[in-house]
């Protein structure tokens, strides 16, 4: 079943918020904090919604506090550091979905938001083909970085897309393709887009100038 759209003419939900905590670095949770509910006011609070069935699903999820922590530090290349910080990885995506949660309730006069249904089972296997396909570059890049390691974070990835939801997945992995510079080919970021498109997402999401590409990397 096809998505509906959800325009809002960039990333969204905790992919989208992941990409906004690159610049500038902080290890400083006030400032943390309040930049989640900057995030949350975005296109009139629009922003939120999505942010919080991301957290909604995650929170849902057999995940571990670790396995939590793992995805953002990798989405974020620990641009804000849970590790440094002492937060776990749990805690901290409550403490996002109840600022999620605050702003939507400012909206609830506007009309209501459609359920989203969770897409069928060939975009599930779809996502996964392509975590598979670049899984020992992200691996590499994730593992070895010089100073945002994040290892075991690939796996994580699968369990996402197979057992949370493959629209998250999809968009945790390009964050964390563009987040650790890892080069992909014209021919896949065309595949991207292919994918993006029954998962109801704007090509935007896709490509934003973030992504490395290389001609005949294939």
């Amino acid at each position: 079943m096809k998505q509906a759209p959800r325009r809002l003419g960039s990333d969204i939900g905790l992919s989208g918020l992941m990409n906004t905590f690159h610049y500038p670095r902080t290890n400083r949770m006030s400032i943390a904090l309040a930049h989640v509910g900057w995030f949350t006011e975005r296109g009139e609070g629009a922003y939120a919604h999505q942010l919080l069935e991301d957290t909604q699903r995650l929170l849902a999820s057999p995940l571990s506090g670790p396995e939590l922590a793992g995805l953002w530090q990798a989405g974020t290349s620990r641009d804000f550091d849970l590790e440094a910080c002492g937060i776990e990885g749990r805690q901290w995506l409550m403490w996002i979905e109840e600022i999620a949660e605050y702003r939507v309730t400012f909206n609830v006069g506007d009309a209501p938001v459609p359920p989203y249904p969770p897409p069928a089972l060939g975009l599930t296997e779809a996502v996964l083909g392509e975590i598979a396909s670049v899984a020992r570059d992200l691996e590499s890049a994730t593992a070895g970085h010089s100073y945002a390691a994040v290892p075991g974070v690939v796996p994580v990835l699968r369990r996402v897309a197979a057992e949370v939801d493959p629209d998250l997945g999809f968009r945790l992995l390009l964050r964390m393709l563009k987040s650790y510079l890892v080069p992909i080919g014209p021919t896949r970021v065309a595949g991207y887009h292919a994918l993006a498109e029954p998962l109801g997402l704007e090509k935007a999401l896709v490509e934003d100038g973030d992504f490395i590409v290389w001609p005949d990397l294939g």
